[in-house]
């Protein structure tokens, strides 16, 4: 049975491997947590506004898909038409260029919105040309001699690239105009020289364009009043979209052709459409759309299809328009001054009634018939549209109206697109989808990135998962082992113990007897070799009781050297033997188990020599390093019988075991005089110490 020392030696190692597998339960748990952090809180590059968490960049994506199903779309406008200002050319970015939009008095003014020119690229998209990658904007107030930075753009803010309208915010101001200074330009497509170059400049106070066919002054202009980048068409309302909400009812414009002869379509020789607001009402301007064409590609028609050529609006308060007052006139001069959107402005007039009375209706190439086509005409107060859903009538002769049933489609809010927009509505829109497209692109690769570090995490994890298993299974295995290690090495000292021991204490016994029996009849000499055989029967008993570890036995040892010198007393009783010991002091810091087991070795050496080898005469050497440890027994008896050489090709196994046991080695050779040479080599501390 194990003694209570082997059994706390087993159970402080299950208690060490428990802990063991404990600490790398939370080195894992550890690591896990700090993959997880890494993958999740690291920034991606580009990076987002802030560190997203994966969840945050879902919903932001989420809700950037939502928002853009809302948005109205940048459908392009094809046709021959007023393009914009170009300034003149320039082989560097660093000209300086200024355009200036002077009002028709002071004005307050909140937003400005910059409507880039468009090209064609090489990848079938579309970008700004000429956009300005610098520059500031100034309010203009002539009246108190100021002016006021409004807003300012550097490279670093990436207005570049862009194919949508750039909307400029600002604080409220009083101005009389607005100023553009562009101090670093950007190259056109075409010959890659350096312009400044707007489709449009919109200045808003509230919902009302008050920029719309203000004066224009510029530093330089590349074309003359008459081409289509006439300075002017910077301020004409004119922009390169046609106007699709994204949300609303689809309507199909108001149409018909009329014959050349004003008499044989019209009473009164005069074409007018009314429009009936149902109250007095203050307007300042008016927007007519063109009837829609987009829906072809290519278009059969000038993007103005359908506007007048010559026309002149009234307003009155009576039906009759007894009390009828001028609002605007328009005449198409070149075929740059109109596009699908008709801008009119006029100051403020309080009426009920509006009629717009068509002077000149719009040609059908190569038809000798005119027509009249409008898909809306927007009665504006302050830039808000009020002849939605209104009364709409006209003088054409019924007969002459292809379909009379679509005369309400002019007030009814809607195109072919669907809803009409306030134009800053609108171009603040198509802005907004141009800022949402450009973070889309981040916001994926940000999330993309997450997912593949989430992906890392979870891969690191199942490894980590793996090597914790297996360390763990190697762990189970290797306690088993050092049980089933444990056992055998407990029987093992059991059996040395006993046979070292026990064996040499026997014979030692037996040969006192054998010493008594010819001392039969001396007494004198019997009472000493039975108080020997009494003493090494007690000391047999006593290991016997502790065979498993002798260190629980008091008494039985006291020290390396002495055990020595008493054994070798007490087994070469009648030979002649010597001791000799070199370094003493290192003897000290060796431990008692090991003391005993070099004791016991020592022990079955003598019992080796007393049994097999008839010597005379026995010498021992002990010696004593720091390191490690080394013992010769020398015997002068008749030497080893199986021999190669001179050394013994295998050691009794008594010593090898015990050797073994001790973690050193035994070699046994015999001597040249005669006799046998036994050395022992153990370390006397760890190599790791």
């Amino acid at each position: 049975m194990l003694t209570l020392s082997r059994l706390k030696i087993l159970s402080d190692t299950t208690a060490l491997l428990q802990t063991l597998v404990m600490r790398w339960t939370a080195l894992y748990q550890t690591v896990a947590l700090f993959f997880f952090i890494t993958a999740v809180a690291t920034p991606a590059e580009p990076t987002p506004p802030r560190p997203w968490t994966t969840t945050s960049l879902e919903k932001k994506l989420t809700a950037i898909d939502g928002e853009l199903q809302l948005l109205a779309h940048p459908r392009l406008l094809s046709g021959i038409g007023p393009i914009g200002y170009r300034s003149e050319s320039h082989n560097t970015a660093g000209h300086h260029e200024w355009v200036e939009v002077t009002f028709d008095g002071e004005k307050t003014i909140n937003e400005i919105i910059l409507v880039p020119s468009l090209y064609n690229t090489p990848d079938s998209t579309v970008q700004s040309d000429g956009f300005p990658e610098e520059f500031t904007i100034w309010a203009i107030n002539d009246t108190k001699g100021t002016r006021t930075l409004l807003a300012s753009f550097t490279t670093e803010d990436q207005v570049l690239p862009r194919k949508s309208p750039l909307s400029v915010p600002c604080k409220q101001a009083i101005a009389t105009g607005v100023r553009l200074e562009a101090t670093s330009l950007s190259q056109r497509a075409w010959d890659d020289r350096y312009v400044l170059q707007f489709s449009e400049l919109l200045v808003f106070c509230g919902q009302e364009n008050v920029a719309l066919h203000s004066t224009v002054s510029y530093s330089s202009s590349e074309n003359s009043p008459e081409g289509a980048r006439n300075p002017q068409f910077l301020v004409d309302g004119v922009v390169p979209y046609v106007m699709d909400a994204n949300a609303g009812i689809r309507s199909t414009a108001f149409y018909t052709n009329v014959p050349t002869d004003p008499a044989s379509y019209i009473d009164n020789n005069t074409c007018h459409i009314d429009i009936n607001l149902g109250k007095p009402t203050l307007i300042n301007g008016m927007y007519l759309h063109a009837t829609d064409v987009s829906d072809n590609v290519p278009q059969a028609h000038p993007n103005k299809f359908g506007l007048p050529r010559q026309l002149k609006v009234l307003g009155a308060n009576t039906v009759d328009f007894a009390d009828a007052q001028p609002l605007s006139e328009y005449r198409l001069r070149t075929a740059f001054d109109a596009g699908p959107i008709l801008g009119l402005r006029f100051p403020p007039v309080e009426c009920q009634f509006i009629r717009m009375i068509i002077l000149e209706p719009d040609q059908v190439p190569g038809d000798t018939l005119g027509c009249i086509g409008l898909a809306e005409i927007e009665c504006l107060s302050e830039g808000k549209n009020v002849a939605v859903s209104s009364e709409v009538t006209t003088n054409l002769k019924p007969e002459l109206i292809a379909r009379r049933d679509r005369l309400p489609a002019i007030t009814d809010g809607n195109n072919y697109y669907g809803e009409i927009l306030p134009t800053r509505a609108w171009l603040r829109q198509l802005a907004r989808r141009h800022d949402l497209e450009t973070q889309r692109p981040i916001i994926q690769t940000a999330l993309k990135t997450a997912y593949q570090g989430q992906r890392a995490t979870l891969e690191s994890l199942f490894w980590l998962s793996c090597l914790l298993a297996a360390i763990i299974v190697a762990i189970a295995i290797a306690q088993r082992l050092l049980k089933q290690r444990t056992i055998y090495r407990t029987r093992e000292q059991i059996a040395a113990d006993l046979h070292d021991e026990l064996g040499a204490n026997l014979h030692a016994i037996s040969l006192c007897s054998d010493i008594a029996y010819t001392k039969i009849h001396d007494p004198e000499q019997l009472s000493p070799l039975f108080q020997r055989i009494r003493e090494l029967a007690h000391r047999s008993g006593t290991a016997a009781k502790s065979c498993v570890n002798l260190l629980e036995s008091e008494g039985l040892y006291e020290g390396l050297e002495a055990d020595i010198k008493r054994i070798s007393e007490r087994l070469l009783n009648d030979i002649e033997y010597t001791f000799h010991l070199t370094g003493e002091d290192n003897l000290e810091s060796l431990d008692p188990k090991t003391q005993i087991g070099i004791a016991l070795f020592f022990k079955e050496c003598l019992a080796n020599v007393i049994r097999h080898s008839g010597a005379t005469l026995v010498s021992t050497h002990l010696e004593a390093n720091p390191r490690d440890l080394v013992l010769t027994v020398i015997d002068n008896g008749i030497g080893l019988q199986t021999k190669d050489n001179g050394i013994a090709r295998t050691s009794p196994a008594s010593l090898l075991r015990r050797a073994r046991l001790l973690r050193g080695t035994v070699v046994t050779t015999d001597m040249p005089e005669g006799g046998t040479r036994v050395t022992l080599r153990t370390k006397t501390k760890p190599h790791w110490f």
